[in-house]
């Protein structure tokens, strides 16, 4: 028989085995089964996930790393939420466990480091390597259309971080600073009603900065600081509030299933765009109203071609088509073209960062100026002496980004309430595998920087005491390696609003200082309680009594 005659021969078979088949069973036998077989698989799908949950908590093991003592499944992130500080935390770790070592939030290996040549290594020579920051939270892919700046990776980060740049010039610094300098005055007017009293001063500081960034990012005057119930301010506020939980669902997702976070963004967007169809999802949830805010304006002033000298203006200058650069993240960034354009989507989600980023941060620090202008009244003196000195001697010097630049004994008091009371946690992911310092790190591993026990350390900041307030071991005849102070990190991923937010510090705090005059703390408000969950904060806020200067 030839191969012809075999094939059809076959094909006839099948045929009539087919036409004989009783389908009803067949249907029967597979609804029959089905429940069996989803079981298994659900099963075998678990054995599997926790097998992975059972390797990631030997990492440490394979890089030769010690690690703090944890319980399966949960990790470490029961003790950080007890804590309600990490970093406080983490630093008690650091001194059992050494400059470098890991911990677990959930099944997530933590790296941790306080050592200055491992952190040199990460943050500034193999940066390309390290191009992505932690994800806290449910929060989108890599390439997503609307990452912004802080969760971008590679040549993506790199496109806006190009874009953004002119923003933070000394030029633009220059234009904004009008803005700058009638939110302080605003600020000062307020506070001329609550002098010789106790009042919650952070308050009054984050409807300071609140105005500045609209003001300065948008071109809008929301006139957030003489109206508390401002709406604005309040769902800013509610949204900081409700991430700030460390229980509520998209922490707990992110802590526990890490790896299922870009889905379960995907699904949560879809459930939003579905229930919106019904509901005002923006008076419930007080981040969707706010990003639609801020959405709005964006479309408005490009429909209306209003042409402004602010922030947002920037990027919408820079608006282009999709790009496919993100996904050259594995290559050596550095010397690639990229054209400087911006998508629709990111353009939003870059001016909501903006205002996230800028708005807690810089209250937070003023508020610690503030304080330690109190604790320390000496440091008040020298710091209003110079102040005083300055702009009664200069004729043609007004407060402005120019002038308080050059008040150097500022700059060092700054430096040292930011060392003393530094805001968040320095992190990076490595993005493509490599070895540092003998370590090597595999590819999506989180590095996370000890920055109090760097702040703190006798060897970085000596000879006088670290736990004495001292400005001057900042000033420029000491030499200290590059990452002894992390502020505002370091290498290339520093943060973006450095300048901006010295300068909304010096201006304030020029302004303040001049006019006010900030009373001894009572012995019971010394110390600050800190509150830590996305930044360190102070968790009560921070209280002052002030007066009127007479000289």
């Amino acid at each position: 028989m030839d191969l012809k005659s075999f094939t059809s021969s076959k094909y006839q078979n099948l045929k009539t085995i087919i036409n004989n088949y009783d389908l009803n069973e067949f249907i029967k036998l597979d609804s029959a089964t089905f429940l069996k077989l989803a079981g298994s698989s659900l099963i075998g799908l678990g054995i599997i996930y926790l097998f992975k949950i059972w390797y990631s908590y030997r990492i440490f093991k394979r890089l030769g790393v010690k690690h703090v003592n944890y319980n399966f499944f949960y990790g470490n992130y029961k003790e950080l939420l007890e804590r309600k500080s990490n970093s406080n935390l983490i630093r008690e770790w650091s001194e059992k466990y050494g400059k470098t070592y890991g911990y677990f939030e959930g099944h997530m290996p933590i790296l941790v480091t306080s050592d200055l040549d491992i952190i040199q290594e990460i943050f500034i020579k193999q940066h390309s390597n390290f191009s992505a920051k932690k994800k806290r939270i449910v929060a989108a892919s890599d390439d997503h259309p609307s990452v912004n700046l802080i969760n971008s990776v590679g040549l993506r980060w790199k496109r806006m971080r190009n874009i953004m740049n002119p923003t933070f010039s000394s030029a633009k610094m220059r234009e904004l600073s009008p803005d700058l300098v009638k939110c302080t005055d605003r600020l000062i007017e307020i506070l001329e009603n609550e002098q010789e009293k106790e009042i919650n001063i952070t308050n009054f500081l984050k409807r300071f900065t609140m105005d500045s960034i609209w003001n300065c990012a948008f071109g809008v005057d929301a006139n957030i600081q003489y109206n508390p119930d401002n709406e604005y301010f309040v769902k800013c506020e509610k949204t900081f509030q409700l991430l700030g939980k460390p229980d509520n669902l998209p922490t707990l997702i992110g802590m526990y299933f890490h790896e299922f976070r870009s889905i379960t963004f995907s699904i949560m967007n879809l459930m939003n765009k579905f229930l919106s169809k019904f509901i005002d999802m923006g008076s419930r949830v007080p981040t969707f109203w706010f990003m639609n805010r801020v959405f709005q304006i964006v479309d408005k002033r490009k429909a209306d071609g209003i042409r402004k000298r602010d922030y947002l203006q920037l990027l919408i200058d820079a608006e282009g088509h999709d790009f496919k650069d993100e996904k050259l993240t594995d290559k050596n960034f550095t010397n690639f073209h990229i054209e400087k354009k911006m998508t629709i989507d990111e353009i939003k989600t870059n001016v909501t960062l903006f205002m996230f980023a800028g708005y807690e941060t810089t209250s937070t620090m003023l508020s610690f100026s503030i304080h330690t202008l109190a604790k320390y009244q000496d440091q008040q003196k020298r710091v209003h002496e110079e102040i005083k000195s300055f702009f009664d001697s200069e004729k043609d010097s007004t407060i402005d980004s120019d002038s308080v630049q050059k008040l150097e004994y500022l700059d060092l008091f700054i430096k040292e309430v930011m060392r003393f009371y530094p805001i968040g946690p320095m992190t990076r992911r490595c993005t493509k595998e490599t070895n540092v310092k003998g370590i090597n790190i595999p590819k999506d591993l989180v590095i996370a920087v000890d920055t109090l026990s760097i702040h703190f350390d006798a060897e970085n900041w000596g000879p006088v005491d670290p736990n004495e307030f001292y400005p001057e071991r900042f000033s420029k005849e000491t030499k200290r390696h590059p990452c002894a102070f992390m502020g505002f990190g370091a290498g290339p991923r520093n943060c973006i609003g450095m300048k901006f937010a010295l300068i909304e510090l010096k201006i304030a705090l020029c302004k303040l200082i001049l006019k006010h005059e900030f009373l001894p703390l009572p012995e019971d408000k010394q110390e600050v309680e800190i509150y830590e969950m996305f930044i360190r904060t102070p968790k009560n806020g921070v209280t002052a009594t002030f007066r009127k200067r007479k000289d």
